[in-house]
This record gives C-alpha cells, structure tokens and sequence, in this order.
C-alpha cells in the first residue's frame, strides 16, 4: 500500500481539493482544482516503480483538416520558454523516461509521459505543460511534420506520412464510413480527426492549427491526471512556475466547453457497400451498427450494453459465435465488438474473415438472430451471470497489468461526461454497476436486446475487398502528383525543396547546452519495485513451498498478486519437421474440444463455459509473447508451446486441473477440427493485409530453417496445409488425421517435455499448494519418471547461414499499401549475459532516440513515420526497421550515412550520451511496471538464463557505459547492419513503387529480388 503521508491536505497554496474518491474501492484519487487558473490535478496512488502523466484537453472538429492531430504533432516541436524542437523529449530522457508520447482521439487529445520514479516526472512536468499551453507552432515545424511537397513533387510530412499508412485500409474505410451514418449533420464525431490526406494537402494550414489552440488549449480545459506514487504538495510546487505564467498571460477570453451540443438522430436505416484496396478477394468485413445509450445521463446503461455484446460475442459458445463462426460452412472467421463511448454512444459490431459471397447476408441473419432471441427470450442466464463475473475480474487483473492506464482512462471519461462527485464514484466504480446487472432478470436483458438492437435504427456496411479498386487508386495517384508537378512546373517544385530545406535547417538549430541540462539526472536507488521471491524444483531453500517432488520440474514465484499464474510450458523440439505444421491448430483445438472427465465425455460447449467460470483468461501460443500472440505469429523461444491460466486464487487447484484436462484429456473430433480450420482460413486475407505483420513474416522466411515454428507457423504455410487438412477430414482419411493430432499432443506434452510455472501470492493458496501439483498428470503418466528440468531452444539456433538458401534481400507488392514497411537484419550477441549487450544497446538507444540522429534525419524530413534498431538476443539478431515510409529509399540513405559517420568520426554528444543511457533505464525499470509486467519479466528470465535480478545489474551497467565501449561495440556490430553480404532485407509495398525501390537500392549494392505480390513470392514456394 502507498505510505500514508501521501494523503493531501485539503487545500494546499492555490490547489483546492474538491473531490476524494477511491477507484474500484482501493486506489485513493484525489482531485484539485486551481483557485488562480481553473487548472485540474488529479493523482491516483497507484504503487510502483514509475509514476505516469496523462495531461489531457477536451477537443472537437467539425471537418476532416485533422487540426487536433495536426497540432498534437506541433506542440512537441518547441515552447516559448523551450523554442527548440527537441528539447522536450531530451529533457525526458534525462528524467528517466523514453521520450513523450500523445494520441488524438475523437473528443480529446492526451499528452503521455512515464518516469522510473517521481523526481523526473516533477522536473519534467512544468516544461511539458509549457509546451502544451504555449507552443511556438511555427510555419517551418508545419512543412516538415504536417505536409510539405518533396524536390520530386511528391507529398510527405510526418502527419501525411502516418494517414497515407493507414487511410485506405478496410477497417479504416468502414469505420469512418461508420461515423459519418451514426453521426450525421454537424457533429464532430463524425470527423476524421487524424486529417484526411487530401485535406492535409488542400486545406489544412497552420494558421487554422493556431486558432484551433487558442480555442481548446486553456488551463480550465487542461486536466493533468497523475498515476504513482507522488506528493500532491510536491506537484504543486513543481506547477507554481506554471500557475505564475498562466496569470501573467492575463485575460485568456471567455470558453465554452466543448461537447455541449446534441448530437443529430440518426434518421434511417442504411445498408451500405463499400470498396477497399486488397491484392486477395476471398474474404472481406461487415460492420453492424446502432446509436446506444447516454455516456452522460446513462452510464449504468451503458455498462450494461457492454455486458450483453459481450454475451453476444465472447468465446466459441456466445449465440454470434455459434450462428457465424462454430458451423461446418462459416459465414465469418471471428465477430468481434466495441463500444464507442462518446456522448452519444455507438454500439458495434464487426463481422472479420466473411467469404466475399457471403457479405450481403451477415445483416439479414444478424436481424433472423437477434429476433429469435427477443421472441423466445432465449437468453441463458447462467452465462450472463459467468460474464458478469469475468468482466469484475477483468477489471480487477487489469489494475494488475495495465494499472495506470486503466484508472486514467475511468478518469478521462470523468472528463468528458462527468459532473458531479457522484458520477466520478460510479464511473471509478464500475464493479458497483456490474453488482446491480448481476441482479437483474432475464426480461431485463432481453428488453435490453430489444430496445437497442432489434428496434433501433441499424446501420450495416459491407466492406469488398477489390484489386480493381487497388489499381483504379494506384492509377488515380499517379495521376494527381504528375498533375501537381505539371501546375507546380519546375520552378515550383524546386522552390517547394527549397522551402523544405530552409524548414528542417530551422527546426534543427541547435538548442543551448545549458537548455538540455536544466534538469537533474534522478537517482533510481529511491524507486519503489515489485518484490518476488522464486522457487524451483532445484531450489536449494524448499521451506516456503517444496517443489522437489512436483511431478514436472516447477518454477513458482511469489509475489504480491490477487490472481494465480499458471503455465504449462512444452517443448516442441523434437517435433518433425513434417508434423510442425499441426501445432497452430492443436493448441487451439486443446482449448475448444470436449473432455473426457472420468469417463463422461463433456461437450465442447460445456468445456468452454466451464473453462470460462473458472479462469479471468486462457489463451494459447507458441513463444513467449503474453497470453496470446495470435494466428500466424510467434512470441520469443517459439519452440516451447504455452498454455496459460489466469486465476483467482480459490480456483488454484481447479486450474491445475484444467492444465491436465486440456493438455491429456481433450478429444479431438471431425468436426470441431474442421470448424476451428475453417476460422484460421478465414483469417489468412486479413493477415495478407497488414504490412507490418507480412514484412514481419518475410524476414522470418529469409532467416529461419523449415524445420522451425517460425516457418510452420507462416500464414502461406498455414493456409496451404489447412486447406488440405479440411479436405483430408471430409474424406476417407480423416482418421488418420486424428491419429497424427493425438501423437503430435503425445510428443508436446510427454512429461518430460513439460514444465510448469506459477506466479501467486503463497499466503492465498492455502496450507499445502503443492499438493495441487500432483493433479497435473493422469494416474498412469504419474508412473513415468520425467526429466525434471527446462529444456530451452534458443531462436538463434534456427537460423540458416547467411547465404544458405540464396535469398538475402527481397522485395514485395502488396496492393493495400501506399507507404513501405522495410526490415534488415545481421547477426549480434546471442546471450543476455553478453560484456557486450549494455553498450550495444546504448548505441542503438543513441541512434534512434527521440530527437536522435536517425529521428531528425528520417521522421524529421518525412521520409517514415517509424524507425527502429532493435537487439534481439534470442534470435541473436540486430535488426534495422522503418515503418509508413514515403521514401524508404531516403530513408535508409539517411541511416547508412549515419551510422557510418558515426563509426568513422567516433563523435559522441554528450547530452545526447547521457539522454540514450536515462531513457534505457527507464526502459528496463518498466519492464516491472506492474504485477502483470513483472510476471511475465519473471518468466522470460528463465528463458534467458539470468536471475531476476540481472534488470538491476544492467541498469548499473549501462551507467557504466563509456564511449570507448560504443566505439568498439559499433565497429563490431553496428559496421556489419549495412553491409550486403552479412544482411537479409525485406520490404513491401505499394506494387506500382516496386521496380523503382529495387533501382533505388542498387546505390547501396542490394541487389532486390522483385516480387509483384505476395502470391507470386518465394513465400508460396516454400509451402
């Protein structure tokens, strides 16, 4: 628990306390208010290593100039009292943070920032603020990060540059085509606040993002939420400076909170059809959706609209699963919802994976079901009541894993619709209103379904996936910049690079070296971390728990959890190669099959109610990654397969019974095999879909040997076999099929290839918890006598030589694209333990650190919206990346050039040194964020083959660092990431922009081996 003397006064110099509320009846929160300035603080004691700002304004826009987004970019490129770009994310750094961060959401903007500790979040936080109330928002910060014109009469711009990424993707069509119906006429949810690419060229300016700040950006308006372990009296003082400058600045005119306005009714009933670009047309989407209840007058309701969409649609058993999913001839791979709580809400739900020749029907079933419902009352209240209960556990293990974002979001919410004490109790509260659902009748929810579904107006959307739609904008574009050059002609175009030029050398004049060290390096010695006591088979002290005679070897690490951890840990490895492709589909089909329970056979449908009853959640994978990496992706150590419970702690003894149930007692059958393939199938368009998870795949298909996880996994390797595997089931070798899924379980869960792990609190779980142990393995496997230790395959020994298999370097069209996604690889440090890893690091962190060499050369010129190197040391891998790229040739010309000067020159900035080394500790340090950070931090370690303590160690020896370190480590390492012949690349993108990166990248002799799609690629070949 927080110390005591944290507890505020109730008023304290200028801050009033107005309101002093717990959330979820545990967290204190208290709110102020500023006398002087209508200034809003609001700390939620949240206990911890960081301590988290979430400084956030009310915003609306009634067009699509995306002037929220376009000056949520702008406020970070300097302030009055800090007019240079750059120095806010340097001086967060130096607090021991990793730069600042910020999301524009339809009715509010958030500025974010994270600190190891609250000396730097008290330093820090005074400057920010100044950045977010007075900007500079000059004319050359808006050419280079909004939208300017290239020397080749392109357009770019770091905003311009994120919504090409992302405009013309299915999900985005539909969803804004979604606002507009829902919120018709003046309203400004129905504006797309990110910026419409043609509005970012056509009409944005920066004199209407001036305007826009003047009206929204006030003090009254401004609420700083703060989550950790801080002094309000410390806050305040940090914010006196700020407090000062707000009333120096005088009269600020008079505000009118936004929002306040009713949103326009929704008229009609539609049924909408639209085109997106896609290179595949088997599969497309259909969003369904209604206008809900009032997130101001009605939140209970709200809640409880939730609570019945997720009846609807969660797990294999809900009625939209049942009816779309869990049948022999699916009309869709997954049904999914959400709920968008603005002022007005909107209900949602969205059909993924739906066979194109299906698209039309998805309305008309959904309107067949949801009557049956109504009219038959057919509502089981059983399991209503069990999702009643999940979600307060939900609630409840989020406070454990994401703790500080789950109170800020209750509390901007609070922001926005709030407006009274009372409603800030309930809407901190939410269990108080899942309490009052748990009590309601079935006519309740079925009034429910009724009011909001069946008799309320509906729209649907269809989203067609289309090639010719692909090409027809292709075309289009090409079209529109030969047309914009010929108007610009080349004098203007040339004035358009120069005014570019001109911007970036503005944006980058040097700051004062004493700007960008006015703050003081915190000490982390003070920061308050998680505890955890660990336990092994092997321990040398068994007196808390003895874990020598588990029936597998067991690791179990105690530590101050409300919910029990379990994982049954399987090693793959001696799997054949020819078998590997089953173990996608075998671990989903453990967890969605029927049991034999002492001779009974249990329906699936039982299985998975129970299973949900029992457990807050269960997931699946392959790797180490969270509870689920989902389809066609493996975590971290993919030759171990997972299967993870999360608990309360009374249910530690049924959930190790489960681990055996699921792992040795499932039984495949015909027809849950063909229905579970038959959603992966459907999920492979919208897989082929995303840029970053397909250059993703390329790079793993260029470094991995076939007889990986990483290679089975792939989704043309999927595809293929489980396309053949449905029709061995409806066939006379279907049996066969069943017998190679039973010896591929036999292999993974052979006792001695199994090891448990379990993170709890020991004082919950009884007298004796081992005991439950001794439930994991069937009577007979009991008998076997195991080899009890981890058996580790580190990804790095699945690597193929360099130039094995011929293929190093690759690219790829993907007709959804209009930007490029580019992966490169070469070989690094193998073991966590390596002299080597904390300077390695540090020189990557250097790099690539906001405001960095590789930040102002790449993003600052727009030439990608994202840029990595990244150390993997479990594939023992250093890998350079650039995400929504306009120019990845450019892009990668400014890398080379970069870190060659750097290795030549052996030039270090000081200020640059210091500010690389803070914000990687900061990230080391948020690797324990949370409970649910820490478990999984604990986990992987084993992993790794260091203590748990090995993150502490390295926070000293990155402090150690020097710059001889960098220079030796960067000729080793860093020389070799741009050397052809010691590295893979992969790169897709726009099909029309192939031929001309492969020419682009002949400069740097990478010689790209062209694919026109991902259908004509060395992906289909190796199927």
């Amino acid at each position: 628990m927080p110390p005591a003397d944290i507890t505020p006064t109730s008023v304290s110099g200028s801050f009033e306390l107005v309101h002093c509320v717990k959330a979820f009846n545990r967290i204190p929160v208290y709110e102020f208010k500023s006398k002087h300035t209508g200034l809003t603080v609001v700390i939620a004691e949240v206990d911890g290593p960081v301590v988290s700002g979430f400084f956030c304004l009310a915003t609306e826009a009634f067009d699509d100039d995306g002037l929220p987004h376009t000056l949520e970019h702008l406020i970070f490129l300097g302030s009055e009292l800090y007019p240079y770009k750059g120095v806010l994310d340097l001086l967060a750094n130096r607090c021991l943070a990793s730069g600042t961060n910020a999301w524009t959401d339809v009715d509010h903007t958030c500025y974010t920032m994270q600190t190891a500790g609250y000396e730097g979040f008290l330093s820090l936080m005074p400057i920010y603020i100044d950045h977010i109330l007075y900007p500079i928002l000059s004319e050359e910060a808006f050419i280079t990060e909004v939208h300017h014109i290239t020397g080749t009469g392109e357009d770019a711009g770091v905003v311009y540059c994120e919504m090409q990424g992302c405009e013309n993707s299915g999900e985005s069509r539909l969803h804004l085509t979604m606002q507009r119906k829902m919120y018709p006429g003046k309203c400004g949810y129905s504006s797309e606040t990110g910026g419409i690419m043609k509005n970012l060229r056509e009409s944005t300016t920066n004199a209407k993002v001036r305007k826009y700040h003047k009206e929204f950006y006030r003090p009254e308006n401004l609420r700083l939420i703060i989550v950790g372990l801080i002094k309000p009296d410390d806050v305040f003082r940090a914010l006196e400076p700020v407090e000062s400058k707000i009333i120096e600045k005088g009269d600020r005119g008079s505000f009118t909170r936004p929002w306040q306005n009713p949103c326009p009714a929704v008229e009609q009933a539609e049924d909408i059809v639209i085109k997106y670009p896609s290179d595949d047309e088997t599969s497309g989407m259909v969003s369904v959706s209604w206008r809900g209840p009032s997130a101001v007058k009605a939140n209970a309701e709200v809640s409880a609209c939730a609570i019945l969409l997720k009846y609807l649609t969660d797990f294999s058993v809900a009625p939209l699963q049942q009816e779309f999913v869990e049948i022999d001839d699916p009309f869709a791979n997954l049904v999914s919802y959400s709920l968008y709580e603005n002022s007005e809400t909107c209900l949602y739900l969205m059909f993924q994976g739906v066979p194109k020749e299906k698209l039309h029907l998805i309305k008309p079933k959904l309107d067949t079901v949801f009557k049956a419902i109504v009219d038959q009352e057919d509502i089981d209240m059983k399991r209503l009541k069990s999702i009643i209960n999940r979600q307060k556990l939900e609630y409840l293990s989020n406070l454990e894993i994401s703790p500080h974002s789950s109170v800020a979001n209750l509390l901007i919410n609070q922001m926005l619709f709030g407006h009274s004490e009372e409603d800030l109790k309930q809407r901190i509260n939410p269990l108080a209103h899942l309490e009052k659902m748990d009590q309601e009748p079935k006519e309740y929810w079925v009034q429910l379904l009724s009011k909001w579904f069946v008799n309320n107006i509906v729209v649907s959307i269809q989203g067609v996936p289309s090639t010719e739609e692909q090409q027809k904008m292709a075309a289009e574009e090409k079209a529109r910049i030969e047309a914009q050059v010929e108007l610009l002609t080349e004098t203007g175009v040339a004035q358009k690079a120069d005014e570019l030029v001109k911007a970036i050398e503005f944006n980058e004049r040097p700051p004062p070296d004493s700007m960008l060290t006015c703050v003081p390096i915190p000490n982390v010695k003070s920061i308050n971390f998680h505890e955890v006591t660990r336990y092994t088979t092997l321990s040398s002290n068994q007196n808390h728990i003895n874990l020598s005679n588990t029936p597998v070897f067991t690791y179990f690490d105690h530590l101050k959890s409300g919910f029990v951890y379990l994982a049954a840990l399987m090693d793959t490895s001696n799997v054949p190669m020819e078998l590997r492709p089953y173990l996608p589909i075998l671990l989903e089909t453990l967890l969605e099959s029927p049991i034999n329970r002492n001779g009974e056979i249990i329906p699936y449908e039982d299985v998975i109610a129970q299973l949900q009853d029992d457990t807050v959640s269960a997931g699946k994978q392959l790797g180490l990654c969270g509870l689920d990496s989902g389809r066609f992706q493996c975590g971290i150590y993919a030759h171990t397969a997972s299967i993870i419970l999360q608990l309360e702690p009374a249910k530690f003894e049924r959930g190790v019974i489960w681990l055996r149930e699921l792992l040795y007692q499932t039984q495949f059958t015909v027809e849950r095999l063909k229905i579970i393939a038959a959603k992966i199938i459907n999920e492979v368009a919208h897989a082929k879909r995303s840029g970053g998870s397909m250059v993703s795949y390329i790079m793993k298909a260029l470094r991995y040997v076939p007889d990986s996880n990483q290679q089975a996994n792939g989704v043309f390797k999927q595809h293929k076999f489980l396309t053949q595997l449905v029709s061995d089931l409806e066939g006379p070798n279907s049996a066969e099929v069943l017998a190679v899924m039973e010896k591929v379980r036999s292999m993974i869960t052979d006792p001695s290839n199994v090891t448990l792990y379990c993170a709890a609190n020991l004082d919950y779980l009884g007298e004796n918890p081992v005991e439950a142990f001794n439930n994991l393995l069937t009577p007979e496997l009991n008998l076997i006598g195991t080899q009890k230790s981890l058996n580790v395959t580190p990804d790095w020994k699945l690597l193929s030589p360099q130039n094995e298999n011929g293929l190093s370097h690759c690219i790829v069209g993907m007709g959804c694209l209009e930007s490029s996604e580019f992966r490169q690889s070469t070989a690094s440090v193998r073991a966590y333990d390596d002299p080597d890893m904390p300077a390695i690091m540090v020189y990557a962190n250097y790099l690539t650190q906001a405001e960095g060499p590789l930040w102002k050369q790449i993003r600052g010129k727009g030439f990608a919206y994202g840029f990595s190197i990244t150390l993997k040391v479990h594939e023992g891998l250093m890998h350079l990346g650039f995400s929504r790229a306009t120019n990845v040739v450019g892009a990668y010309k400014e890398a080379a050039e970069i870190v060659k000067k750097q290795i030549e020159t052996e030039e270090w900035d000081n200020t640059l040194f210091e500010s690389a080394k803070c914000s990687l500790i900061y990230e080391f340090i948020q690797n324990e964020e949370s409970i649910g950070c820490v478990v999984m931090h604990s986990l992987q370690t084993y992993f790794f083959g260091v203590n748990y303590e090995y993150n502490r160690t390295l926070l000293q020896l990155i402090d150690e660092v020097t710059i001889n370190d960098l220079n030796r480590v960067g000729k080793k390492y860093f020389a070799p990431l741009f050397n052809p012949s010691q590295v893979k690349t992969a790169i897709v993108c726009d099909p029309t922009k192939v031929e001309e990166i492969a020419a682009g990248f002949k400069q740097f002799d990478i010689n790209l081996k062209v694919y026109p799609s991902l259908e004509d690629s060395f992906l289909t070949e190796m199927c």
